[in-house]
């Protein structure tokens, strides 16, 4: 298990953990949670939290829904339609990126072989790209460049 350095935001001793994100050490850690639960415990008293079960207002279409997650912040229908967006937007996002840096070759293969060369290079946890890559590395250490033909001015 990796232990990590931290620096406690709120005395700021450093301290080690096993997570990657802690932000307090043991003893102010405790602090921090009593402040917590005090000002949950206010914004009960006035009225600010919402409890489950509850019946909202959605901010994106204006219909009534009821709460079943403490972290719902809109109807199911407008939840679809943002959460479609957002994947849309970071396959977008993800697919131009794999564009900008690789190149696409597309080859064909002998009928049948498309299926065991798959097969193939997921036995030995590689892509198709990977194994093809490393075909290639493989074929050119053994197989050393030909002799390249001369240039037409060099021609006797």
């Amino acid at each position: 298990m990796k232990i990590f350095t931290h620096t406690c935001q709120m005395c700021g001793t450093e301290f080690q953990s096993a997570g990657n994100t802690a932000k307090y050490c043991v003893y102010c850690r405790d602090k921090v949670q009593l402040q917590r639960n005090r000002d949950y415990k206010k914004k009960k008293e006035i009225g600010e939290t919402k409890v489950l079960g509850s019946t909202q207002v959605c901010p994106h279409c204006g219909k009534e829904y009821i709460l079943k997650s403490p972290a719902q912040k809109c109807c199911a229908e407008c939840q679809k339609k943002i959460s479609s967006q957002i994947k849309t937007v970071r396959s977008s996002k993800s697919l131009k990126s794999v564009r900008e840096t690789n190149d696409q070759i597309n080859f064909y293969v002998p009928a049948g072989e498309r299926d065991r060369i798959k097969a193939y290079a997921k036995t030995h946890n590689m892509s198709v790209s990977k194994l093809m890559l490393a075909a290639l590395k493989e074929y050119e250490k053994n197989h050393p460049d030909p002799v390249k033909p001369a240039s037409e001015g060099e021609q006797e």
